[in-house]
Parts: structure tokens; sequence; C-alpha cells
């Protein structure tokens, strides 16, 4: 009984330097990320964009959803001679519309006509799929129009966030195909993607992609 007494405030004090050096180990590891967080959020980002190189391609797509800079991102890249063709999907028509009597989405009636004021001919466009609401129901009538064109390349300009989630979905859909499906990206208006946390906006949008990614992985 006599030894162990005084062993114990020996083991207090080596608990209390040992929770001391932890303590301190954390204030530093919090400063030094706290002055360097712009590199590590920057690098990131970078690190979950997918970019794949652009080159000349079967088809460009547009994806519904973000029409408002896919749209002029596909036109132009039509300008530039990297394809002959750009597809867009046939959107499913909301309660609204079919109460309207329409038989065409707004969305896509509205790819369409920016498209062809953007310079794009009405005979290289061409409406895929049949009221698609997804983004997994585009990429499957992308792969059908590939398997019956017997197109190589597909090229599908995006904004940056969703680049990962479309790539990993098109080399889900299109394995064991001869088409490979590449994503550029396309920046979205408003704001710096590459300084996401700068802006409500790039927050918002990374951190609801993060989750939606989480939820598809599962899937």
């Amino acid at each position: 009984m006599t030894s162990a007494a005084p062993a114990q405030p020996l083991r207090r004090r080596h608990c209390l330097k040992l929770f001391l050096a932890a303590s301190l180990l954390v204030c530093v590891l919090a400063v030094v990320a706290w002055q360097t967080r712009e590199r590590w959020l920057a690098g990131m980002i970078h690190a979950w964009v997918v970019n794949d190189p652009v080159e000349r391609v079967d088809a460009i797509v547009v994806l519904g959803g973000g029409s408002q800079y896919r749209t002029f991102a596909a036109a132009r890249l039509f300008k530039n001679g990297q394809t002959m063709r750009v597809l867009y999907p046939d959107i499913a028509l909301s309660v609204e519309d079919v109460s309207l009597g329409r038989t065409i989405s707004p969305e896509t009636e509205l790819i369409g006509r920016v498209l062809e004021h953007e310079g794009v001919p009405r005979s290289a466009l061409e409406i895929i799929g049949r009221g698609v609401n997804s983004t997994h129901d585009e990429i499957l009538a992308v792969r059908a129009w590939a398997e019956h064109h017997h197109a190589r390349t597909i090229l599908v300009p995006t904004d940056p966030y969703h680049t990962r989630r479309l790539s990993r979905l098109g080399r889900k859909l299109f394995s064991g195909s001869e088409t490979r499906l590449l994503v550029t990206v396309v920046d979205p208006p408003g704001y710096r993607w590459q300084e996401w946390w700068r802006d409500e906006r790039g927050v918002t949008v990374f951190q609801l992609e993060l989750i939606k990614s989480v939820l598809y992985a599962f899937k």
C-alpha cells in the first residue's frame, strides 16, 4: 500500500503531460490547416473533378438539368469541329405539361432552340431516349444510340462537380461496350468552381453532389 501511493501522482502527472502534448499537437495542426486551407480545398476539388482531353467524337450530348450552360458548351464544341452530331434527351413530361397538352417537355424544346440559335443546324440535332427523368436514364439512352450507330467516342460536357459521378456512371453503363464516354468540364455561370469555398452556391452545389455520389455508390 505504501509503495503504490506515490505511484498514483506520478501516473497523473504523466497522463497530464500526454494530454497537454496531444492538445498542443491538435492546436498546431489546426493552425496549419487553417493557414493552408485554400491550398488543400483547391487540391480537393481538382482531385474530385474529371476532365477528359477533348477530341473529335461521334456525338456530343447535352444532358438535362443544366441546359442553360451545357447547351452553349455543346454548340461551341460543335462549331470548333469536334463533332457532326449533337444529342439531347426527351425529358419526361410533368403532370402540368400533360394537362396543358404538351407533347415535348419545355426543357427539351429549349435545348433544341438554343442549339439552333447558337449555330447548330437542325440536321445535326437528334433527340434520344423517351421520357427520361434522371442522369441514369440519359446515359442508357446514349448507350442505345451509340450501339445503333456504332459510335466509338461520345463527349458529355457538364458542370465540374457532376463530372465524377457521371464518369463513374458512364464506366458502369458502358461496360463491355466499344464506345468510350468522355466527360469535359463546363464552367458554371456566376462563380469560379476552382474556388468553390468562396461562394455560397459553390459550397451548396458541391455538398449536394457529394451526397448524391454517396447515395449512388450504394445503389
